[in-house]
């Protein structure tokens, strides 16, 4: 771990300015920051990485379209990923199993290419079906029932739109598993699956990143948001005050150190979710975003996603991020105090997150709300502003 920090730190100005001198501990060094990561992390003029990158592959990450942002992993660390995680996977995927990849490609997408090569690594016996997200649901229906798949990985929101098709044609398929990632699976979505895949398991396919890497492997037999810590990573919960958390069941901020990224290195980031632990350093149970960012549905929305809106219109607004269900579709709300054209900031926005506007005609999810409001929701113990608020669990 020492040798670790000390070439992180004598490598990558970004972090040596962040610890500027401090005892190279794993629990007390600062925490990074999203926005000042990111900016660190530019393509020109990096800061972050501790050194150029020469080998591996280049993954596009959440942002604006005017700010880019991009995760990169050497040969090495991309096998070292896609291996660890593969291995988690034979908690989910059995001998057997024929099992269709609904996830994303494309466009620097990393979801399609590292599920599949995930599987490549998973000790099951199972054939692999390439079919990709952006395939049909028409042709999604045909190639499961020619090929016999009886297990689909792939993001929430493109199985309700093939139960949804499948219903209009008055048809099931018959799936014995149904493996999620992405985004969260709600229980208010679970009926119209049971419905048209004919009541299959429904288990997560993992929790990984292509900010962070992989985070945590699926664990159905301990509940549905709860994930295993995996090998080559350190994960943490922290309070509001930075503080480590050692006790179960007390929600906090969830932080990854990841031991197997050297290049563009992961130390103490917060990945954007709340966490609590179910068992002190070997499993923990996802809760929902915190302060870093909003999931809604299939697209990630940071803080200075909106701020770079607001800051266009209006300098004098505070505001905050509420993540709530609406019509069984996740819904982005802005609450905000001061004076802002709504109509002018939701069309700035969309123009601003195409992949946004594609998920609201796509039917994904709900269009955004931009809402003035009295006060804004603060911690009743603190008076800290809430800046993401997940209504939703």
């Amino acid at each position: 771990m020492k040798a670790f920090l000390e070439f992180i730190n004598s490598n990558s100005p970004y972090y040596k300015s962040l610890w500027n001198g401090a005892e190279l501990d794993i629990n007390s060094l600062p925490i990074a920051s999203q926005n000042e990561f990111w900016d660190a992390n530019s393509w020109q003029d990096n800061s972050l990485l501790t050194g150029k990158p020469t080998d591996g592959v280049v993954f596009k990450s959440g942002g604006t379209t005017g700010r880019p942002k991009f995760s990169v992993f050497t040969k090495t660390e991309w096998e070292e990923f896609t291996n660890i995680f593969g291995q988690s996977m034979a908690t989910v995927v059995k001998d057997g199993d024929r099992v269709g990849n609904l996830f994303y490609a494309g466009e620097l997408y990393a979801s399609f290419l590292f599920i599949e090569k995930s599987l490549e690594y998973c000790p099951s016996k199972a054939l692999t079906f390439p079919i990709a997200g952006a395939t049909s649901l028409d042709e999604m229906i045909n190639l499961v029932r020619s090929y016999g798949i009886n297990v689909l990985a792939g993001v929430p929101t493109t199985f309700l739109s093939l139960a949804q098709k499948l219903i209009e044609r008055g048809e099931t398929l018959k799936l014995d598993r149904i493996l999620y990632g992405g985004e969260t699976l709600f229980d208010d979505q679970k009926p119209l699956l049971n419905k048209a895949f004919e009541s299959p398991e429904i288990e997560s396919v993992g929790y990984a990143s292509v900010d962070a890497g992989h985070l945590g492997g699926s664990a159905p037999e301990l509940g549905p948001r709860i994930h295993k810590v995996l090998a080559g990573t350190i994960m943490q919960i922290v309070d509001e005050n930075s503080e480590l958390i050692t006790e179960p069941e007390i929600p906090g901020r969830l932080l990854m150190t990841n031991l197997t990224r050297k290049l563009m290195p992961i130390v103490r980031y917060p990945v954007g979710d709340m966490a609590k632990w179910h068992k002190l350093g070997e499993s923990f149970e996802i809760l929902g975003r915190a302060d870093e960012g909003a999931r809604i549905g299939p697209v990630t929305v940071n803080r200075d996603d909106i701020a770079n809106v607001v800051s266009k219109l209006s300098d004098q607004i505070s505001f905050q991020l509420v993540i709530n269900r609406f019509e069984g579709k996740d819904q982005l709300v802005v609450q905000y105090q001061g004076h802002l054209d709504n109509c002018l900031a939701l069309t700035t926005l969309l123009k601003e997150r195409k992949m946004l506007a594609e998920s609201i005609e796509k039917g994904l999810i709900a269009s955004p709300k931009f809402i003035a409001v009295e006060q804004l929701e603060r911690n009743p113990r603190t008076g800290k502003l809430k800046f993401v608020i997940d209504k939703r669990f």
